[in-house]
């Protein structure tokens, strides 16, 4: 049904306003991140301003470690996306295509590990961390993270690869391909838009993740960003303005990896809905 030309104009009106409104966070961060000190503590503070100043994120980049901080979360973040995308896809493809026995109580039982809150695993992990002498290390956060972005990586895979039509990879197999060939050059090209949605949240998740680094990792030269604007915000005389452009530089990667991928995530997320 096609909308007048009244309700189309009210329908655009809303979702500017809503645009504006979802938007405005991150105008005031980014905005107050360059602002003089007096008129970033001015009472009430100025909604707009043409003075600039960029002494902030020099300081950032300087005076602490935030470089370093910078390299272990963009690390940590992009071996957890890798490592979960190849494993989700392999696992998810197996619970699509072949039949074994399990199979029903494998699927259920990892999606039901994904359903359990993270704090209520903090203590366990933590415990299996220390056995494993991962703990103060990369891999081992990388393995924690895994244990929540591999479930749901695996379920999402799992109802993607159902979509993709059966007969493809059975025609390949009369031709002699390996289900190894299949997998490689038929099905993940098939599942961009899946693999994408899969990445885009694990790499988020991972990037943002406070909890676990905070319980994991001691040294100050592993430390991640979220670990990082903590201790800022800890401190006896916290400077907003560093704060404020510290948060910005956190925010820009996830922003950008998320414009990036857009047209494979929003595909990724509605072929279950659109393809039988």
């Amino acid at each position: 049904m096609k909308l007048g030309l009244g309700a189309r104009i009210g329908s655009y009106a809303a979702l500017a306003i809503v645009s504006l409104f979802s938007m405005f966070p991150l105008y005031w961060m980014v905005a107050s991140s360059v602002r003089p000190r007096n008129i970033l503590l001015e009472t009430p503070p100025p909604y707009f301003t043409t003075d600039f100043d960029a002494s902030a994120y020099v300081n950032i980049w300087t005076n602490t470690p935030f470089g370093q901080m910078f390299i272990n979360s963009l690390f940590i973040s992009i071996v957890t996306t890798i490592v979960t995308v190849v494993f989700s896809a392999m696992a998810g493809h197996s619970l699509a295509r072949l039949k074994f026995r399990g199979k029903t109580v494998i699927s259920r039982g990892v999606l039901i590990t994904y359903l359990f809150p993270q704090i209520l695993l903090v203590v366990p992990l933590f415990v299996a961390m220390v056995n494993l002498g991962l703990v103060d290390t990369y891999f081992g956060l990388i393995l924690t993270y895994m244990t929540f972005s591999f479930p749901f990586g695996m379920w999402m895979l799992t109802a993607y690869f159902q979509t993709i039509p059966v007969d493809l990879e059975e025609a390949a197999l009369l031709d002699g391909a390996s289900r190894l060939t299949i997998f490689l050059k038929i099905v993940l090209p098939l599942s961009r838009p899946g693999l994408a949605a899969v990445g885009i949240f694990t790499f988020i998740h991972a990037w943002n993740e406070f909890l676990y680094a905070l319980v994991l990792l001691n040294s100050d030269d592993k430390l991640t960003l979220s670990i990082g604007l903590y201790r800022m915000l800890d401190s006896e005389t916290v400077d907003w303005g560093e704060i404020l452009a510290a948060t910005s530089m956190i925010v820009a990667p996830v922003l950008v990896v998320f414009m990036f991928f857009e047209r494979h995530l929003v595909g990724g997320l509605t072929a279950g809905a659109t393809k039988g």
